[in-house]
């Protein structure tokens, strides 16, 4: 009996609060699938408790410390006691997600061994730096709070996504050591830093209403614009030159997406798409923030655009199909910035 099977119920909630890492994870073999589904689930709900404006700084700092030693005995008590505190004021799938939290989480320690467990510990630990991170730049104030300096930024988007890109990259290894055939760990940091780099320009809208602001203190002096300003759209273009900056710095890193999908042995085929499909999403998505107002609303690719590449994808087998897939959307995506 395969023990790495995601049952209907959590295989919905991964469906209805990723659509496009449902896709991903829904081609790999099981082992994987199964490890990456569980941590992104974690990882999703974690991100549901610190983003939400209804659930006391107290109650996430609480939360959050009860992350420090994941395998203590009384953890999972820990976690069901803070729950209640938090269930409350959750709605939709995110309140789905957070009753079965703790049912996800000791399911995933059941079946892991001692290499898994310490990749989970690794992904976990990061996570919940840069959610301190987070708690400390925004708090739960009422008023629009945001990072002091791009450094800031860039470390907080190495946590929450960098790390948990080397997390995949690691379960690829777990999986079968031979499947790379040189070590990509810096490429798959790269590529999860600007996969999360991405959501922060898809998501202005809704963060700043939120009381976040991702665009540093610093930029916004050097622009002479107040925080609050940034709540009216019309304030879009002096933004653009922050935002085609990140734009750039996303670029440079999905640009080692081509070196870690060449290191994918040729027969590996899942894992290759698994991983063509959010960096063809993320670039589909960063053209939408280039021409469109990211401070009006949040920026979605359509999903005839997500169905499109799945349609596409026995053309991006090949790394030559990949590559050229990829440099169009790079070339479309510089030449938006650069008019």
């Amino acid at each position: 009996m395969n023990k790495y099977v995601i049952a209907k119920d959590i295989n919905s909630i991964l469906k209805h609060t990723s659509r496009t890492f449902y896709f991903s994870f829904s081609i790999l073999p099981s082992y994987i699938r199964y490890m990456l589904s569980s941590a992104y689930l974690i990882a999703r709900a974690m991100d549901s408790v610190i983003d939400s404006k209804n659930i006391k700084l107290n109650v996430k700092n609480e939360f959050l410390v009860s992350f420090s030693d994941i395998y203590d005995k009384d953890f999972r008590e820990k976690l069901l006691s803070i729950k209640k505190d938090i269930i409350i004021h959750l709605n939709g799938w995110e309140k789905v997600l957070i009753d079965k939290f703790d049912y996800i989480f000791y399911k995933l320690l059941e079946n892991m061994d001692e290499e898994d467990r310490k990749n989970l510990e690794f992904l976990v630990g990061g996570i919940s730096k840069g959610m301190r991170m987070d708690l400390s730049f925004f708090g739960d104030s009422a008023d629009i709070n945001s990072f002091k300096t791009y450094k800031d930024l860039m470390k907080y988007s190495n946590l929450i996504g960098g790390v948990p890109a080397i997390y995949w990259y690691r379960v690829y290894l777990k999986y079968n050591n031979n499947i790379f055939r040189n070590n990509v760990v810096k490429s798959a940091y790269r590529i999860g830093t600007a996969l999360q780099l991405t959501n922060i320009l898809k998501d202005m809208s809704t963060d700043l209403k939120n009381g976040r602001c991702y665009i540093p203190q610093e930029f916004l002096l050097k622009a002479r614009l107040k925080k609050e300003e940034l709540l009216d759209y019309h304030n879009i273009e002096r933004v653009r030159e922050f935002i085609n900056s990140v734009i750039l710095t996303c670029v440079d890193y999905f640009d080692e997406a081509e070196t870690f999908i060449d290191s994918i042995k040729s027969t590996e085929i899942s894992l290759k798409l698994a991983l063509i499909w959010p960096v063809y999403w993320a670039m589909d998505s960063l053209y939408l923030v280039s021409i469109k107002n990211p401070l009006k609303n949040r920026i979605k690719i359509s999903r005839f655009n997500v169905y499109k590449t799945l349609a596409k994808s026995p053309l991006l087998i090949s790394s030559l199909s990949f590559h050229n897939g990829y440099r169009f959307r790079r070339e479309t995506l510089i030449l938006s910035i650069n008019k």
